[in-house]
């Protein structure tokens, strides 16, 4: 029979195990377990970047949590450095998401975006930077990757998306986000919005207002679920 402190001690051993996700294709800026709730992962210089297609192309991560809610946003800013930057252009035009928010489990998975056709005028040799927000339950973690936009670009073969998960698990309509507060780059997702939503599961409008781009919401409906699995220990 397991005593607390056994029982304690394997709880511990588990959110250690289940504390992150990584962002493997396009390659992220940098992991650092640590720093994953901060902006960018912590990682706020930009790094070499890597050819993507303008057109659908394939973001590949590995989730370590049991169940998590997803989105991907992108800034068209050469050196973005805050939240803001993601959620409009230098002109001013506001940013639509780059997916719907969605669910995952733990392991390996992956979904296609399609910049181009966003409609901020990004054409072939744009420099855009593609944030993932993932919400495990224990907060928002974030990964960055900067990529130089190819038109007819093909990735290699072992990175196609046959199954997205981002349309197969989707919980929410891609909308756009309003602009919203600036938020630091050392951040983490606690100072971002004010506003808050009752889950990602909401309606479209609601999940508008939770992106940190602003999407502070994301993680409820996944905390919710944690605690059920705690209660069945």
């Amino acid at each position: 029979m397991f005593n607390i402190k056994t029982l304690l001690a394997a709880s511990a051993l588990a959110s250690t195990a289940l504390a992150h996700f990584t962002l493997d294709y396009p390659t992220s800026r940098g992991f650092d377990d640590d720093k994953e709730p901060q902006f960018c992962g912590g990682f706020t210089t930009v790094e070499a970047r890597q050819p993507f297609p303008l057109g659908q192309g394939p973001i590949r991560i590995d989730s370590h949590h049991p169940r998590a809610s997803v989105v991907a946003f992108i800034s068209t800013s050469e050196n973005p450095t805050s939240f803001n930057d993601f959620n409009t252009t230098s002109s001013g035009q506001t940013i639509p998401l780059a997916t719907p928010v969605f669910q995952v489990a733990s392991g390996d998975y992956c979904f296609n975006v399609n910049l181009g056709s966003l409609n901020v005028g990004l054409t072939n040799g744009s420099l855009v930077t593609l944030q993932v927000q993932y919400d495990g339950g224990d907060g928002d973690l974030y990964q960055c990757t900067d990529l130089v936009l190819i038109d007819g670009y093909t990735v290699p073969a072992n990175e196609t998306c046959t199954i997205d998960a981002a349309t197969s698990n989707a919980t929410a309509s891609s909308t756009t986000v309003p602009s919203s507060s600036a938020t630091s780059s050392s951040g983490s997702s606690s100072t971002s919005q004010a506003s808050t939503s009752p889950s990602a599961s909401s309606t479209a409008a609601s999940s508008a207002a939770m992106a940190q781009r602003e999407i502070t919401g994301l993680g409820l409906a996944a905390s919710l679920l944690g605690l059920a699995g705690l209660a069945m220990l």
